[in-house]
């Protein structure tokens, strides 16, 4: 390891890191960091990882395209697709 740190300097840095970025921030940064470092990995070694296509195969809401979202007609909470009941309310949704 070049930087030739122990435990107790990664906790120092780790302390230092949680007051300047708050607890909540946190796992926002060190996702950010991991990008990074899978960027610069992949770039280095010439390959190429395939970001998720999540919106490609679903919309924002989770749904795949071309299904329309289906919701509670007594409280308006989002079901699932092959939900019975409403989760929130307990109505049944009218499919068997």
């Amino acid at each position: 390891m070049p930087f030739n740190l122990g435990g107790s300097e990664l906790v120092v840095i780790l302390v230092i890191v949680l007051i300047v970025f708050g607890a909540g921030k946190l796992p926002e940064v060190f996702g950010q960091l991991g990008k990074g470092v899978r960027t610069f990995r992949d770039e280095s070694s010439g390959t190429e990882t395939k970001p998720a296509t999540a919106t490609t195969t679903a919309g924002a809401t989770g749904v795949p395209l071309g299904e329309s979202r289906k919701y509670c007609a007594k409280c308006g909470t989002a079901l699932a697709p092959d939900a019975k009941f409403c989760p929130s309310c307990g109505t049944p949704t009218g499919t068997a």
